[in-house]
C-alpha cells in the first residue's frame, strides 16, 4: 500500500532544520566546554598495525558536547590482565556535526576521527584528555530522509599521556606535559650564558652549533635562570657535559654543566629509573659475565 502523498516525512528541509536546531540548543544548554585536539602528524601513521609513533597535537579548537553516560565510567573499567592493572574507564559524548564544522577547519578534518583527543576542563578540578576510540556517525540514522548525520557519538578513554607532542597554546593543556611526562632538569651556567629560552620551543647541542646537525633535541617546558635550571621534555638524543644548549627560535646559549637523565620531575607521574639503578647493585651480581641468565 502507497504512503500518504499529503505527509512528507522523510524529504522536508524545514523539519530537518528544525530538529538540527533543537539538537544543537540541547547541547548548549545541557553540554559542557571542551577542546578538540586533532592530531596533525597524519605522515606518521602506521596503517599496518594502526599506530601514530609521534602524535603531534598543536591545535585546539573550543567546542561544546553532551556527556551521555553522566553516573559512571563504562568500558572494561579497571582490571588486573597478564600485563598487571589496566584502567580502561570510557566515556561517551555527542557533538553536533553543524558545531563541529562550523568550528573546526574542514579542509583538514571532516568529521571527528579516532585518535584525536578531546580535554574537558573542569573534571577533577584540573582537566582531563580523553582519546576518541570510536565515532558513530549513524546513530540519528537518516532521520527525515537527512543523509548525513546530525551529531555523532564519540566513544572515548581516558588518555595516557606517552611523551606526545602537546603544543596547542592553551596553557592548561600544553601543562600536561610537564605534569605527566617525562621531564629533566639541566643544570646550566646562567653566568656566563645569554638570552632567554621561550616556553615550547625546541633546544638542541651540536658539534658546529647549527640546529642541522644537531646531536640532541628536546622542547623547553620550564627556564629559571636564577637557579640554574633549564626544564626540558620529549628529548630524542642524549645530553653532553660541557656544551651549549642552543634555542632553536630565541637562540638562547647556555653551557651544559651537568644533568641526570635518571630524574624526573614530572608532578603526577611516578619513575623508578632512579631506584632500580640505585638499588640494582644488592640483587644483581653484575661481577658475573651473564648476571641475568644461567650461562
Amino acid at each position: 500500500m502507497a504512503t500518504n502523498h499529503y505527509f512528507n516525512n522523510y524529504n522536508s528541509l524545514p523539519e530537518q532544520r528544525l530538529i538540527e536546531n533543537l539538537i544543537v540548543e540541547s547541547i548548549k544548554v545541557m553540554g559542557f566546554d571542551t577542546y578538540y585536539l586533532p592530531n596533525d602528524n597524519d605522515a606518521a601513521r602506521d596503517l599496518l598495525y594502526g599506530e601514530d609513533p609521534v602524535r603531534k597535537f598543536r591545535d585546539a579548537f573550543p567546542i561544546e558536547m553532551y556527556l551521555q553516560n553522566s553516573t559512571e565510567y563504562g568500558g572494561e573499567k579497571e582490571f588486573f590482565s597478564k600485563f598487571g592493572l589496566e584502567i580502561k574507564n570510557s566515556v561517551s559524548v555527542v557533538l553536533s556535526k553543524r558545531s563541529f564544522s562550523q568550528r573546526v577547519p574542514q579542509n583538514s578534518f571532516q568529521r571527528p576521527r579516532e585518535g584525536d583527543l578531546v580535554y574537558i576542563p573542569f573534571l577533577n578540578g584540573t582537566g582531563e584528555l580523553y582519546e576518541i576510540k570510536f565515532v558513530n556517525q549513524t546513530k540519528d540514522f537518516f532521520m527525515l530522509g537527512r543523509k548525513f548525520p546530525y551529531f555523532y557519538e564519540l566513544e572515548m578513554e581516558k588518555f595516557k599521556y606517552s611523551q606526545e607532542i602537546l603544543n596547542t597554546g592553551v596553557a592548561d593543556v600544553d601543562a600536561i606535559v610537564a605534569q605527566s611526562g617525562y621531564t629533566i632538569d639541566l643544570n646550566i651556567n646562567h653566568v656566563t650564558g645569554s638570552g632567554y629560552f621561550d616556553i615550547q620551543e625546541i633546544v638542541y647541542q651540536s658539534p658546529d652549533n647549527t640546529f642541522a646537525n644537531a646531536t640532541v633535541e628536546g622542547i623547553v617546558q620550564g627556564f629559571i635562570p636564577t637557579s640554574n635550571t633549564l626544564t626540558v621534555s620529549n628529548i630524542a638524543g642524549e645530553f653532553s657535559d660541557n656544551m651549549l644548549v642552543i634555542g632553536q627560535t630565541s637562540n638562547a646559549q647556555y653551557s651544559l654543566i651537568t644533568f641526570n637523565p635518571l630524574l624526573s620531575n614530572a608532578e603526577t607521574e611516578v619513575y623508578d629509573n632512579n631506584y632500580i639503578s640505585t638499588n640494582a647493585g644488592a640483587i644483581t651480581d653484575f661481577s658475573e659475565s651473564n648476571p641475568f641468565g644461567s650461562i
